[in-house]
């Protein structure tokens, strides 16, 4: 089964179809997400959706299916456009859909747990508060995808990155000129995506610096609320947001990778 370039509404009214049509439940991992690149392709049964867009040099994976059994079917036959990623996002392992995934192709490659908190910090920022400009852009992209994973950290687009730098969203720490670290995050009406927080200076102080910044700017903007996501084998960095007043709130993201070469 050969993907078809299509739509976002032509892939929503599909879904609305899928959904009309069953007599139980169904199952998904789209959840009208902002797309990343320009690119929308479909595969399409009568219980089955799915859904995939370019994102840098691979393809993200959304599906949307009421027969699980279907959905390992159409994941089997469909012709991908290259290395794909897919993620599902559930409080409680759903090994049907993990055994879905796996048995058509695909790998596991990472867990990611939440992490929730109403009451951040209320610090105020350091004389070393300085937020990024225009002109930071292709360094702080280069920084993300140095630091993070492309597949299953979200990085922005150079496009998107550049709407947090107009809105204020990314505090650097700037020395002799250069980058040396940067917190971005997103406001989401009262409460903050705390997206992305990286340190290549060496000194632990630069990092708490960055982070005292950070909470010390939400307080400043009358943010209390948050949210973030840290991969499950991060425990070192999940005890730091712990110590700060964060909690797991039960929801996980499992990731499944499909490479093109194999």
């Amino acid at each position: 089964m050969k993907f078809k370039p299509d739509t976002l509404a032509s892939a929503h009214e599909q879904m609305t179809l899928v959904k009309a049509q069953s007599t139980g439940g169904f199952s998904t991992n789209y959840f009208r997400q902002e797309m990343v690149g320009p690119q929308i392709f479909t595969a399409a049964t009568a219980r089955s959706v799915l859904l995939v867009n370019d994102e840098h040099d691979f393809f993200r994976l959304y599906f949307f299916t009421s027969d699980l059994a279907d959905l390992e079917q159409i994941l089997r036959d469909a012709d991908l456009p290259g290395d794909i990623v897919a993620g599902y996002l559930t409080k409680a392992a759903d090994e049907s859909i993990a055994a879905a995934f796996q048995q058509s192709g695909f790998n596991p490659i990472a867990t990611y747990r939440r992490m929730i908190t109403y009451r951040l910090p209320p610090q105020r920022p350091n004389p070393t508060l300085e937020y990024a400009i225009a002109a930071d852009v292709d360094q702080l992209y280069e920084d993300l995808f140095q630091t993070f994973n492309k597949y299953t950290d979200h990085l922005p687009t150079k496009n998107r990155l550049q709407r947090y730098v107009e809105n204020q969203w990314v505090i650097v720490n700037r020395q002799a000129g250069r980058i040396l670290g940067a917190v971005c995050f997103q406001l989401q009406g009262p409460r903050v995506n705390y997206n992305y927080l990286y340190n290549f200076s060496h000194n632990g102080l630069d990092f708490l610096r960055l982070q005292s910044n950070f909470y010390g700017v939400m307080h400043q903007r009358g943010i209390c609320a948050g949210f973030l996501w840290i991969n499950q084998t991060d425990t070192r960095l999940a005890a730091l947001h712990e110590s700060m007043g964060w909690r797991f709130d039960g929801l996980q993201d499992y990731f499944f990778l499909r490479s093109s070469v194999n």
